[in-house]
């Protein structure tokens, strides 16, 4: 019978940001792009010299993947695609695996538009409604261990 073991390893351009982790100058932020044409993005992102852009393929499980930012600022460049879910699991993976913070910017969203609008049939402290994704930055906090958002 044959048996398929786990490995988990680096993700996209993840060989590279380890490269440049031990340099001079190391980048001070890691771009992690899912979602829609998240490869052509990546590539966008690394003409920054001063960042480098990691892809995180959707099809496959955040928790497969060794996330090498410990100590980093990590922003997800989210696009269509992935669910609100997965976004949520990628979070969790980058802070267990070092990540000073986290932010989620969804991509796709028109940030001129209310991101909550004031709902008067609910019950009291629940009138203000989320109608869309917004930009979250998330932290681990040091005495707990746990994520909270800012």
């Amino acid at each position: 019978m044959l048996q398929t073991h786990y490995y988990p390893k680096l993700p996209p351009f993840g060989r590279a940001l380890a490269c440049r982790l031990q340099s001079v100058h190391p980048p001070w932020l890691v771009v992690v792009c899912i979602g829609r044409d998240c490869w052509q993005r990546a590539r966008h992102w690394q003409k920054n010299q001063t960042l480098w852009a990691l892809v995180m393929p959707a099809s496959k499980p955040a928790s497969w993947y060794i996330w090498q930012v410990l100590e980093l600022c990590v922003l997800i460049d989210w696009d269509i695609g992935p669910s609100r879910d997965q976004i949520i699991e990628l979070v969790k993976i980058l802070l267990l695996s070092g990540a000073e913070q986290v932010t989620v910017r969804p991509c796709w969203v028109d940030v001129r538009q209310p991101a909550v609008e004031y709902d008067a049939s609910k019950p009291v402290g629940e009138r203000w409604v989320q109608v869309r994704e917004q930009i979250v930055t998330y932290i681990r906090c040091p005495q707990t261990g746990m994520a909270r958002a800012l």
